[in-house]
């Protein structure tokens, strides 16, 4: 039984939960660094390691502050192996949809705009590389690096192909070469992917793309929205480096597939163990805070919602095989859901995310059993305790306490025996502040008689 006390204390903990969910999803993004003052500098946003929905916020963030800063262009430097295709997508829009040049360039030397990067390169006004560079190597996999069955992988692969192709004809660059990226995954040094029309410049350095790309024409839209569209020629200016701030490293963290998904089982067992242990408190505590925290991911990462629902369902069917007789029934379905939910918790065509066969059927497995292990301990406890009533050690039997409340029938009343509300029935009349020793457990009540 949960007192009033401890309810609250989750009632507490739960609303700091939220609280933390709304300040990372809805909070205002301060700038990393003081804003420039040039009108014609360059915002320079470095795009390396995995493609995720932390460096969609990052971009986000880094466009904004550009246009309010009234810069000129902005620089992508890129070397990355790859990422969600769905993140990818969402970074693409923006670029369309920006009112200034985005400059693209894959960097430094020795590094690669693969799968993922790729893409992004062909989207940008100006695409370049850095000697020792490569791009390319974009056909679709799934987020754990498998590979997806024939029939997704055809569709995915022909989605992601004449998306490839229409960025490059908007950009007025090779088709051919964005075909190949998809459906051969070849990948191109810097002068191969300049031969063939895959990219627009090579240059040695930082400073020297931008002097090739100044003055080059390329289509922008009229406003952020990506409204319309205006020619316009390629300013640059003194590069101002925009950095990450504490919200990039965070959801960089949170949004891994296999992390939120482990956050989230691991929750879901602290408060079940809450549920099962009434009183824990510390359980429930750090449950609810995981909960929270986990659905902070899954929001980012686009998660089939019904997936989680099986999941919840699993472990609601885990709970009451604590408590209903189902032999076992409850249990072995609430194991299904698990293991079911956990599959179909990521899409891979809807943005190449998954998690592996090991993780998604090895988790709900040992936690299933795990749990029902404990949940059927619990039915037997319990059932032994209401087997046999006069046990002394429920603690009840024996006790001596003073009568609370009397109800309309003076036979029957309420007392508080080791902090739990009881309602009892005597064979003589009660009167509030009788003296009463339990003589039984009858159902809910307790059998009590009087004493002198």
């Amino acid at each position: 039984m949960i007192g009033p006390s401890k309810f609250r204390l989750i009632l507490v903990s739960l609303a700091f939960a939220l609280t933390l969910l709304l300040s990372l999803t809805f909070a205002p993004r301060l700038p990393a660094s003081a804003p420039a003052t040039e009108s014609s500098c360059t915002s320079e946003v470095v795009i390396d390691g995995a493609i995720s929905t932390a460096t969609f916020d990052f971009v986000e963030r880094a466009t904004k502050r550009s246009i309010r800063d009234s810069c000129a262009s902005i620089l992508f430097t890129i070397n990355t192996p790859g990422g969600s295709l769905q993140t990818t997508r969402m970074i693409v829009e923006k670029i369309l949809a920006s009112p200034i040049p985005v400059l693209c360039l894959v960097s430094p030397e020795g590094g690669h705009a693969g799968s993922a990067g790729a893409l992004i390169m062909l989207a940008c006004h100006v695409s370049g590389m850095l000697p020792a560079t490569n791009v390319g190597a974009a056909t679709p996999i799934a987020g754990n690096g498998a590979s997806l069955g024939d029939d997704l992988r055809k569709k995915v692969v022909e989605d992601t192909k004449s998306w490839a192709m229409s960025l490059a004809k908007k950009r007025g660059r090779s088709t051919t070469f964005a075909e190949k990226i998809i459906t051969e995954s070849k990948s191109y040094d810097a002068d191969e992917a300049l031969k063939l029309g895959g990219v627009d410049i090579v240059a040695k350095s930082i400073p020297d793309f931008l002097k090739q790309a100044r003055g080059r024409e390329v289509l922008v839209a009229t406003s952020i929205e990506g409204d319309g569209g205006n020619r316009i020629k390629v300013e640059t200016g003194p590069v101002v480096a925009i950095e990450k701030d504490w919200r990039e490293g965070l959801l960089s963290i949170l949004t891994d597939p296999e992390f939120s998904y482990l956050l989230f089982m691991a929750a879901l067992g602290l408060l079940y163990f809450e549920i099962t242990h009434a009183g824990a408190i510390a359980p429930g505590v750090a449950g609810a805070l995981m909960l929270m925290t986990s659905l902070v991911s899954f929001q980012k990462l686009d998660v089939s919602w019904g997936g989680v629902g099986l999941i919840v369902l699993g472990i609601v069917f885990l709970i009451a095989e604590a408590f209903v007789p189902s032999f076992g029934a409850l249990g072995i379905g609430g194991i299904i859901a698990l293991g079911v939910g956990s599959v179909f918790l990521y899409d891979p065509a809807n943005g190449g995310l998954s998690l592996s066969l090991w993780l998604s059927l090895g988790v709900p497995l040992t936690l299933g059993i795990s749990l029902l292990a404990l949940a059927l301990w619990i039915f037997r406890s319990r059932r032994t305790v209401r087997g046999n009533e006069s046990v002394s050690e429920r603690g009840v039997v024996d006790q001596v306490v003073l009568v609370e409340a009397v109800d309309a029938n003076p036979l029957f009343g309420t007392v508080t025996v080791r902090g739990e509300i009881w309602s009892i029935e005597s064979d003589q009349t009660l009167v509030v502040g009788d003296r009463v020793r339990v003589i039984a457990i009858n159902g809910l009540k307790l059998k009590v008689q009087q004493q002198k």
